[in-house]
């Protein structure tokens, strides 16, 4: 059960703000018109902080940039692996049951993975050593297919390489030279979506932290308040929000991720300032001035 006397951090489970993280924030509300309205503040305050922490609860639920990359690479490995094999071999293997309609791009992640292990099946059944060694990287990267990471084949499957066969049909797995050939494609577009991810360095986004952001902006403006950024002190560039308002959603923010840096919130602000500029740019009809 939520105890809103349980002190700072308190709630933290439950989302919603202790007495004490609520007072401490009314402290430094920048917004003068806020008496008797501090049970819709709260309300609108709880609400964000939920939106924030289930979004920092799915994130890190989530592979890390680098784990992604650590799969997509080993992924490469076991279709070169597959490839490689099936070069060594001169395999006449038909499908039992074809396909009735065109799978697609999309389904490959479960369609192609049963194509496998049923080539697999036929080419151990053989004895020989190269179609039982066919049979092994079949198997394998069936396997490692199947427990692919969700952001990993969403790489693969959004990659040119695939975007360039739209045909459903460029898909089906009927014979062994299908199923090469779609082993070949998967190779490419593992390679590209590889090296596609790694130029896109930097932590995974996290857009609920820009719309807390600009929903506190909101907030202070309806209650009176002026909603400002300044990482400046006179001349001096800080990196940390100078204004009252900035420092209201630093110190918010910190009760939904403690280790957000104040330079982070500088980002945040000055990206939810300029995006509700052009709002109310478009709003008035005021056409923005390049320089």
């Amino acid at each position: 059960m939520y105890d809103p006397d349980a002190g700072p951090g308190g709630a933290s489970e439950g989302f919603l703000l202790s007495n004490d993280q609520f007072n401490d924030l009314m402290r430094a509300f920048p917004g003068p018109s806020r008496d008797g309205h501090e049970l819709d503040i709260r309300k609108e305050l709880d609400g964000l902080r939920e939106l924030i922490l289930k979004e920092d609860k799915r994130l890190a639920q989530q592979p890390s940039r680098a784990q992604i990359h650590a799969a997509l690479d080993q992924f490469a490995c076991l279709v070169c692996e597959f490839l490689n094999c099936a070069q060594k071999v001169d395999f006449d293997w038909v499908a039992k049951n074809p396909p009735i309609e065109p799978a697609g791009p999309l389904s490959l992640a479960y369609s192609f993975p049963s194509r496998l292990r049923a080539l697999a099946g036929s080419a151990r059944q053989a004895g020989n050593a190269e179609l039982i060694m066919l049979a092994d990287a079949a198997d394998r990267l069936a396997q490692y297919l199947t427990l692919l990471n969700e952001p990993a084949q969403h790489r693969i499957f959004q990659d040119k390489t695939f975007r360039d066969f739209p045909n459903p049909c460029h898909y089906e797995v009927r014979e062994f030279a299908d199923a090469v050939r779609i082993a070949q494609q998967l190779e490419r577009a593992t390679r590209g979506a590889l090296e596609t991810s790694k130029k896109c360095g930097g932590p995974l986004p996290r857009p609920m932290l820009l719309y807390g952001v600009i929903s506190l902006g909101e907030l202070i403006e309806r209650y009176g308040g002026t909603f400002t950024h300044n990482p400046y002190l006179g001349l001096e560039y800080k990196g940390t929000p100078q204004t009252v308002a900035g420092q209201f959603v630093l110190n918010f923010l910190r009760t939904c991720v403690p280790s957000i840096t104040a330079p982070s919130v500088c980002s945040l602000m000055a990206a939810a300032i300029g995006r509700r500029n052009r709002t109310r740019d478009r709003k008035s009809g005021i056409r923005p001035t390049f320089f």
